[in-house]
């Protein structure tokens, strides 16, 4: 197997090789950026965008992707195993329906639940049978690039000038760690994001702060919001910071629980500003402020039996994740009567950068589609459909009124799943799709889903903000198993309970941490 697809790396490196050669008009990264406004393609990049590679054996001028029969075997276990009421294979069955040369079908094994890492050893076990799907979900992407799983889509991308709008951060997690190759395309990006309880705030006549707040309005916010927690049930909340907290404070690359992409290891001793909010939690914590730090005979004589703050309506600040969007806003505003409100991130203080964090998840092509290079083009094109071409997007949007208002007891109805249909957030930043985006465009006022209507998805900053968020870095290997080590929460009870100092934790952890992602490092080398 390894003589096989060492083969097919040599080849994808000549074809991105050639076409580098013969496209010195492509859009790359380095070389052009679009400008606020787009930048309209030429008539000579359209054409080769048509082809991406643009095989056209018989000269006709349709490439050979949409005339020739070609089946392709696609997997993914999201959105449910029936085919006729999951969202990406209606959409995919859009995207066959404009080119009914392809036919996809769904490889049934990836169909279920299953761990990312039960997903990978049988991706790998399929690649040595010679069976890998063509199109699928790429679980742990590191280890399956390291795998020789995945096919290098970096030639294709750069003769495709849509792909110019790919985010910033997008665009590095879909590279390799070594930076050889690209491994897959991100079907949707999905971050976290502060909401605000308003019902708690007007009923305690607390300004509500504007959409451009900063960080020092927040802390104002929740300061306001303690003055009433001696006395009454009611706590400030917060957004949480703890795991990308060196990011938003310090500007630590990458930063997620402290891992430092640029180095490549865990940094948070050079993040002294996250150090202090850790203190800040600390002391709240101590005063009384947090409704988990309550010993739980005070927590139920303050509360009675309520158990989860911000759902029972206790807390002025939340955080929502965006594939959680549709759950969490029926179960708040429809079943308690809350008024929530969705916010962008709070303007970092000084030294910090502001941003969301969240992950991507990634659909990559089979290493073996080297050797057929009208299907890999195909594969390409429906990736791309799925991803961030603006006619795919919207076609996966269009499905929401498809299916919206149609009777309760209808197999699949937008009013029910809507998330499934928007899939996170797309990872292209081109304003005139974003556009068009159902949270951007909003809902009919007579609309179930009108409660989705938050005026913060037409602010543009946060629409970029939500296509490029910071990622989990799962692109790099060993860092996810080391995660599985780490829980930021035990620093802060090191500075509550023991009275520790964050300059003196702080380089303990990175040692711990670093030494347990060097030795996971040693042994996965050794494989």
């Amino acid at each position: 197997m390894k003589k096989k697809l060492s083969m097919f790396l040599m080849i994808t490196l000549i074809l991105s090789l050639a076409l580098t050669a013969c496209s010195s008009g492509s859009d790359t990264e380095e070389t052009e950026k679009p400008d606020s406004q787009g930048t309209e393609q030429s008539p000579q990049n359209n054409e080769k965008a048509a082809g991406v590679w643009g095989t056209d054996e018989d000269g006709n001028g349709v490439p050979d992707w949409q005339e020739k029969p070609i089946e392709l075997k696609f997997a993914l276990r999201f959105y449910g195993e029936n085919d006729d009421t999951n969202p990406i294979y209606l959409n995919i069955k859009k995207f066959t329906q404009k080119y009914p040369n392809i036919k996809v079908v769904r490889d049934r094994q990836f169909a279920i639940e299953q761990p990312d890492t039960d997903e990978l050893e049988i991706l790998t076990a399929r690649a040595m049978e010679g069976t890998m799907p063509d199109i699928f979900y790429s679980p742990l992407s590191a280890e399956m690039y390291d795998r020789e799983l995945t096919l290098d889509l970096t030639a294709m991308l750069e003769s495709d000038p849509d792909s110019k709008w790919i985010s910033e951060h997008a665009r590095s997690f879909m590279k390799t760690y070594d930076s050889k190759e690209i491994y897959g395309i991100p079907w949707m990006s999905v971050a976290q994001f502060p909401a605000l309880n308003l019902k708690l705030l007007r009923e305690n006549d607390i300004k509500i702060p504007p959409y451009n707040w900063t960080y020092d309005d927040y802390e104002h916010l929740r300061a306001e919001v303690a003055k009433l927690t001696p006395n009454n049930p009611i706590f400030p909340g917060m957004i949480e910071f703890i795991d990308f907290g060196p990011h938003y404070f310090d500007s630590v690359p990458n930063g997620w629980k402290g891992f430092n992409t640029e180095t490549r290891k865990f940094d948070y001793e050079s993040s002294p500003n996250f150090g202090k909010w850790l203190n800040l939690v600390s002391n709240e914590g101590k005063e009384g402020l947090h409704f988990w730090d309550l010993p739980e005979a005070t927590r139920k004589k303050k509360t009675g039996n309520l158990g989860a703050p911000w759902q029972d309506g206790l807390e002025a600040v939340g955080n929502v994740w965006m594939y959680a969007l549709s759950s969490d806003m029926n179960e708040l505003i429809k079943t308690r009567k809350m008024d929530i409100d969705i916010y962008p991130m709070p303007k970092a203080p000084e030294g910090g950068t502001t941003s969301l964090h969240g992950y991507y998840d990634t659909l990559s092509l089979s290493s073996t589609l080297a050797e057929d290079q009208v299907k890999a083009e195909a594969a390409f094109q429906l990736v791309k459909w799925l991803t961030y071409s603006e006619e795919g997007l919207k076609s996966r949007w269009a499905l929401i009124d498809e299916y919206s208002g149609l009777p309760k007891d209808a197999p699949l109805r937008a009013e029910d799943r809507l998330m499934d249909f928007i899939q996170g957030w797309p990872i292209t930043t081109n304003p005139e799709v974003l556009k068009h985006h159902p949270l951007v465009k909003g809902f009919p006022k007579d609309s179930e889903l009108a409660i989705f209507n938050f005026p913060a998805f037409q602010n543009v900053d946060f629409q970029q903000m939500l296509s490029n968020p910071v990622p989990f870095p799962r692109n790099i290997p060993g860092v996810a198993k080391a995660y599985e080590k780490l829980n930021p929460w035990e620093i802060r009870n090191q500075i509550r309970d023991k009275g520790k100092k964050y300059s003196d934790i702080a380089p303990e952890w990175d040692a711990m941490m670093n030494k347990t992602l060097d030795d996971y490092l040693r042994e996965y080398n050794k494989k």
